[in-house]
């Protein structure tokens, strides 16, 4: 089904993340922002912001590797 495969895909995104990727992931998709991920880490802004970057990149990695052509 469906949200079973979602899950699966979250799951092996995840395993290609850092720990902190994966926090500020799970932050970000609960709906804090960056500021509210950068306090409750105690890292700045650009910190949050570098580490969105890093899983969008490595989403795309993992999209391009695993989807079919």
């Amino acid at each position: 089904d469906r949200s079973g495969k979602l899950e699966l895909f979250l799951k092996k995104v995840r395993q290609s993340l850092s720990k902190m990727e994966c926090e500020v992931l799970d932050d970000y998709l609960s709906g804090l922002n960056y500021q509210q991920i950068a306090e409750k880490m105690k890292k700045s802004p650009k910190a949050i912001d570098n580490a969105l970057q890093r899983i969008k990149v490595k989403n795309q990695v993992f999209q391009n590797d695993t989807l079919p052509s």
